[in-house]
């Protein structure tokens, strides 16, 4: 239990101060707090249409990018979508995921009412049902991680059945049957297996699980509807070769084509950081080969920058979303600071997109002083009022300038890789004129660029 007087953060990164810990973790201690407006509104209904956009948005050949629902500031979603299909509608192909326990059936925070509110612009709509968070699956160590803080507050995930029945003869059909109409009632229109976690100590029982809920999942489909073989794995399973080789092995074994895999990231090395361990990166590589070669769509949810790098190596989506933990899903520790502490303001950060990487305002500032800065033009950068600082707004300007990377990138003559290749370049070109003028040090330092370019 935590003292009285001590303030708890949840962060996702080993080097973080308490202002920053104070802006990433905004979130993670309050989702019990939230009122609770269940009210009754209009249906999603799952309708032929929806579903066959849904499907040839996933394999149309265009980038597919999944903005994640967060917990705050996600009422600009919607305006965010807008945007970027106004910009790119030939160029990408969009959807939204819903956290399904971490939300509301019904009301203005419901699943329903953001697929409502975004059908217009991402005919792609999961409603993940987040199985591995469940207490028998993963769960007891995210809430260990989380200084016993349950990954699902009891707020919403009493409103979610499968999600907390109990399930004493283990994983079933019933089961199974019952989270793919939970997220079918939602109204999405791409659903997801169960996704529990796959632990590599038990590979032969984690394949078999795997393998049987994805049966008994399109067992209670029909053939209009769209359906994703959800995976949620730690990293050892893309870097132990053995490992990779089962998993590989199992996906192309599975007659379904379409794949959503999350994967555990070790604590990153910085706020708003990329993933940048050389093996992780390699085993993304050769899973993205692997699914191009034999026609498999690769979605990597929570990916952040690296689920763009992914496009380039054979992945066809990934997801990324305003909060760090809708960024990446990695493990995280709790600081403690106590109340009686004087607390600094919050490090204001933005998306600096001529360096592909989160700095402070401070640091930005300098580095709009260099030849070759890009300023932005979006919407949400042009609308922040001077002397103020809108979260909600920095963030959709990521979410912003990650579609406008995408799309550049994809549109290079001799094909994505060669696209990436170039944005690559420039950002470590622009890292390079920075330093002196610009010491980019700490969580400024843009860790990734060399690693990433090695790999293009």
């Amino acid at each position: 239990m935590a003292q009285e007087d001590e303030l708890r953060f949840v962060v996702d990164s080993d080097n973080v101060d308490a202002p920053a810990a104070e802006e990433i973790s905004e979130e993670l201690f309050s989702l019990d707090q939230e009122v609770d407006q269940d009210a009754s509104g209009p249906d999603s209904p799952q309708d032929a249409d929806r579903l066959v956009q849904a499907r040839e948005a996933l394999r149309g050949g265009k980038p597919i990018f999944l903005v994640q629902r967060s917990h705050q500031h996600s009422a600009i979603i919607p305006t965010l979508l807008q945007e970027v299909s106004s910009r790119h509608t030939d160029t990408l192909s969009l959807g939204v995921v819903a956290p399904m326990p971490r939300m509301r059936p019904k009301g203005p925070s419901s699943v329903e009412n953001l697929f409502r509110n975004t059908a217009a612009t991402a005919p792609i709509q999961i409603a993940d049902p987040e199985c591995f968070a469940r207490l028998d699956s993963y769960g007891d160590t995210l809430k260990a991680q989380r200084d016993d803080k349950p990954y699902v507050g009891n707020s919403t995930a009493s409103k979610w059945d499968y999600f907390n029945r109990p399930l004493s003869a283990g994983w079933e059909p019933e089961w199974v049957a019952e989270v793919v109409e939970t997220q079918r009632a939602q109204g999405a229109t791409v659903l997801l297996t169960p996704g529990l976690w796959m632990d590599p100590a038990e590979r032969v029982q984690s394949l078999s699980v795997l393998r049987d809920t994805v049966n008994w999942s399109r067992q209670t489909i029909s053939s209009q509807e769209n359906l994703a073989v959800n995976i949620t794995i730690p990293s050892s399973w893309l870097t132990t070769e053995r490992l990779r080789e089962y998993l590989l092995a199992e996906m192309l074994d599975l007659d379904e084509d379409v794949f959503y895999v999350r994967v555990r990231w070790p604590l990153l090395s910085q706020p708003y950081g990329q993933m940048i361990v050389p093996e992780i990166l390699d085993g993304y590589m050769e899973l993205a080969a692997v699914c191009e070669e034999n026609d498999k769509v690769l979605i990597l949810p929570n990916t952040s920058m690296t689920g763009w790098l992914s496009l380039a190596w054979g992945a066809n989506g990934f997801s990324t979303g305003i909060g760090s933990g809708e960024r990446a899903f990695a493990d995280t520790k709790v600081i403690k600071i106590k109340r009686t502490t004087p607390r600094p303001a919050p490090t204001n950060r933005t998306f600096n997109t001529s360096l592909l990487h989160v700095v402070d305002l401070q640091t930005e500032r300098l580095l709009a002083d260099l030849p070759d800065y890009r300023a932005c033009q979006c919407e949400f950068c042009r609308t922040q009022i001077p002397g103020t600082w809108d979260k909600g707004k920095a963030g959709a300007h990521y979410l912003q300038a990650v579609a406008d990377t995408i799309a550049s990138s994809s549109r290079h003559p001799r094909g994505a890789r060669a696209g990436s290749r170039s944005v690559v370049r420039q950002a470590l070109a622009f890292k390079e004129a920075a330093d002196p003028p610009v010491p980019l040090e700490g969580a400024n330092a843009p860790k990734h660029l060399d690693v990433w370019f090695a790999r293009l």
